[in-house]
């Protein structure tokens, strides 16, 4: 229940539209009501025994055609004076509907019939379609919302994160989860509002009829909230196990569409087709089961109704053979009323249906927003300006989750300007240590500081604003060549883009392309060479122009001429800023102004390329000699 009023308080800013919707539903509902009523009066004109009398109604003389049957029930109009009763109730008011429509021939009441089952219709209709408008303007804005929300999710959480939860699953709650939680609230502000309105009309209608012959039909009510509620119930368990079944699908789509190259290459699509081909079988049976469960409750309801409608018709008719109280025209309209209130039973037997399986995918999606941020901006927090570049590390340590320590009692220390290097085997802590200083994740323990800073005490925007990263893995998007350098920076000219692109080498083969700048680059970045998405982040990072740069060393996997014009581009790149490198080829770095070598989450060795050589036993110089050996 309390996600259920968590998920109705997301649509609290429509309420406007939710309470017109709901006043067009009333509306439709009790017009859709009335519209049955007018069939007693049709049947009158049309079958019934006519006798001229003049009616008084209200103190006035009319003439009317009415039925032998309404005219007695006028001398029955006093007893409403003397106590409730049902019967004279329903006697009067069809009298006086009966008065209002009837004129002084059958064919003219006809048409009047005929005209007011027209215009109730028209309003209806015209009802409906505004109460689906505001509905449906409704759910769409709730989609949009909720995705918006957790898109804005998405973009705040931390790496550590994405480390634990799958591509595929994420999205797969941005979209099929949303979904489905959308149905359960248009079933809520639809069905929901509609269907009890019509059924307490029809069932009130009913009861004014023929209250003993009502009570007998609603014996079937408890047998049908029964079977709704356990079948409700069954329905949240297999809606879990199926959202987590799609959100496999979509991880296996993602992956195989990410890593096609490599299927092919490997000749693997078969294997890959067989593994999605059990994920899709999973996901058929799960949803089969839920099919089987939303389609059983239906039948049975119905079937249920049909048993008691049968067993009215039988006793209901026998009532008017023998000359019940009940008329035959009024037993027509009490069964029109009873059999009516099937279709919004039935359909309200589908809400808790639709609720359940909504209410699981609604816990899905609150488990993101619920994430918490981690990486928290203090509410005092300050901007940090005129950036010297100066990096400093105290005594810090790390660990992902309470886990084994990453890094241990590191100390680190950068002047401004310099360029220093971070070289060690996998897993060392290198890039660890550098995701600490644009705050990806806070310390365990100790503090990082820029400028004398510690990070924790400025704001995001301005710490990570002053930094620039190239890394190994280029990421671009599925967007012009232009907007990729241009990313995160507003305001930029043509001419800064075209200078980033020259200073890292990338503005000749730009040009080259089909539509130059303008060129969509594909999904991230594949229409272009390993060495030119290279060279086009360079330029982003050139744009930019950062005070602190931290570096990925990014060739080690170009050719030799990639590799040169990719060189060229990050020498002019590193030129008085703050540099840190995460070195993979030690003869990128023999002339930076400190190397730091680590190991198992320490630094283990400092000094300069030379420095570190003449250590013989030391670790750098036997990565050295791995790299360099004949």
């Amino acid at each position: 229940m309390n996600t259920y009023l968590r998920v109705l308080r997301l649509v609290r800013p429509y309420l406007p539209y939710i309470i017109l919707s709901m006043t067009f539903m009333v509306v439709f509902s009790l017009l859709s009501g009335f519209s049955i009523v007018m069939i007693a009066p049709f049947l009158e004109a049309l079958f019934m025994t006519e006798t001229a009398e003049v009616a008084v109604t209200g103190g006035q003389s009319v003439l009317a055609t009415a039925p032998v049957d309404t005219l007695e029930a006028l001398s029955r109009v006093e007893d409403l004076r003397q106590g409730f009763d049902p019967a004279v109730l329903r006697d009067t008011l069809m009298t006086r509907l009966n008065g209002w429509l009837q004129r002084d021939t059958k064919m003219e009441t006809l048409w009047v019939i005929v005209l007011v089952f027209f215009f109730l219709n028209l309003i209806k209709n015209l009802t409906g379609y505004l109460q689906t408008v505001c509905t449906d303007y409704v759910q769409h804005s709730f989609i949009r919302d909720l995705r918006n929300r957790l898109y804005e999710k998405f973009t705040s959480l931390p790496l550590s994160f994405y480390h634990r939860h799958r591509a595929g699953e994420l999205i797969s709650r941005a979209t099929n989860d949303v979904l489905v939680v959308n149905r359960s609230v248009n079933v809520s502000f639809t069905n929901l509002a509609r269907d009890p309105v019509m059924i307490v009309m029809y069932l009130g209608m009913s009861l004014l009829l023929s209250w003993q012959l009502t009570l007998l039909a609603m014996t079937v009510l408890p047998l049908s909230m029964i079977v709704i509620v356990k079948i409700g119930k069954k329905l949240r368990k297999y809606s879990h196990r199926q959202q987590e079944k799609m959100a496999n699908i979509t991880t296996r789509l993602q992956e195989t569409i990410s890593g096609i190259r490599v299927v092919k290459a490997f000749t693997n699509e078969e294997v890959e087709n067989s593994r999605f081909r059990e994920e899709s079988q999973r996901l058929f049976k799960d949803l089969f089961k839920i099919a089987r469960m939303q389609r059983l409750s239906s039948p049975l309801t119905e079937q249920l109704s049909v048993l008691v409608g049968l067993f009215i018709l039988w006793y209901g008719g026998r009532q008017v053979l023998i000359g019940g109280e009940l008329p035959p025209q009024l037993f027509i309209l009490f069964l029109f009323f009873i059999f009516s209130l099937g279709k919004p039973i039935k359909e309200l037997s589908q809400v808790n249906n639709a609720i359940q399986e909504g209410m699981a995918a609604a816990e899905r999606v609150f488990a993101v927003l619920d994430h918490p941020v981690e990486i928290d901006e203090r509410e005092d927090a300050i901007a940090l300006r005129d950036v010297r570049g100066e990096i400093e590390l105290r005594d810090v340590s790390f660990a992902y989750d309470e886990g084994e320590a990453v890094l241990r009692g590191v100390d680190l220390q950068v002047n401004p300007g310099e360029v220093v290097a971070l070289v060690g085997a996998s897993g060392a802590g290198k890039s660890t240590l550098v995701d600490l200083i644009p705050r990806f994740y806070d310390p365990t323990d100790g503090h990082v500081l820029i400028d004398g800073h510690d990070l924790r005490d400025l704001t995001l925007d301005s710490l990570r604003g002053a930094m620039g990263m190239v890394t190994q893995e280029v990421i671009l998007f599925n967007d012009t060549v232009r907007n990729n350098i241009a990313y995160g920076l507003t305001d930029v000219s043509d001419d800064d883009v075209v200078a980033a692109a020259r200073a890292a080498n990338a503005h000749d083969f730009i040009i080259q392309m089909s539509h130059g700048y303008d060129t969509l680059i594909g999904d991230r970045g594949l229409k272009l060479s390993g060495g030119q998405r290279q060279r086009v982040s360079i330029a982003r990072a050139i744009l930019k122009n950062p005070p602190v740069l931290i570096f990925d060393e990014a060739t080690s996997a170009l050719d030799t001429e990639s590799e040169l014009l990719v060189q060229e581009a990050v020498d002019r790149l590193v030129r008085d800023r703050t540099t840190i490198v995460i070195a993979h080829r030690l003869s990128t770095i023999q002339h930076v102004d400190r190397i730091y070598v680590m190991q198992g989450g320490r630094i283990v060795q400092i000094g300069t390329h030379t420095e570190l050589l003449a250590e013989i036993d030391g670790p750098y110089r036997s990565l050295h000699d791995l790299q360099f050996r004949q």
